[in-house]
């Protein structure tokens, strides 16, 4: 589900099953043409829908954050990134999952130093490898990530 798609009067409702939050990163660093831009966003769209379409009942997908940059830019990016876990987790939300189809080597998303409960973070070329099985290794990610952490 995203985030625009929730009433205001629905939300207390809805609150106790939606308790994952999806940010999604697309890992641009501003130096992509337009078409390389939508290329991005595509890539991240089909990595989302392995999560959103099977966990619409459990998932809240927010604004993605698209600006990584590149060097010193880079190191404020993660801090960004765990400000924004931590603020979810003040929001509500007892798991939050990094989401991002930018190649590794392309943004870095921290780590450990997230505040992340899970990052998933596949790119376009494992998508394809993976074809049909990226959707199974995404969704054994989340069980684990909710069976692990609710049996504690």
């Amino acid at each position: 589900m995203k985030f625009s798609e929730i009433e205001k009067a629905d939300w207390l409702g809805l609150q106790p099953y939606l308790d994952t939050a999806l940010l999604p990163v697309t890992g641009l660093d501003g130096a992509e043409s337009p078409v390389e831009a939508a290329e991005a966003l595509e890539n991240l769209r089909d990595l989302l829908d392995l999560i959103e379409i099977p966990f619409k009942g459990r998932t809240v997908t927010y604004p993605a954050m698209h600006y990584a940059g590149g060097g010193q830019a880079a190191a404020a990016f993660r801090t960004l990134l765990a400000d924004a876990c931590a603020r979810l987790k003040l929001a509500g939300f007892r798991y939050v999952v990094l989401v991002s189809a930018a190649p590794r080597e392309a943004v870095e998303l921290g780590g450990s130093q997230t505040e992340a409960d899970l990052i998933i973070q596949m790119s376009r070329e494992e998508l394809n490898a993976q074809g049909a099985d990226a959707k199974r290794t995404v969704a054994e990610q989340l069980t684990k990530l909710w069976m692990t952490r609710e049996s504690v």
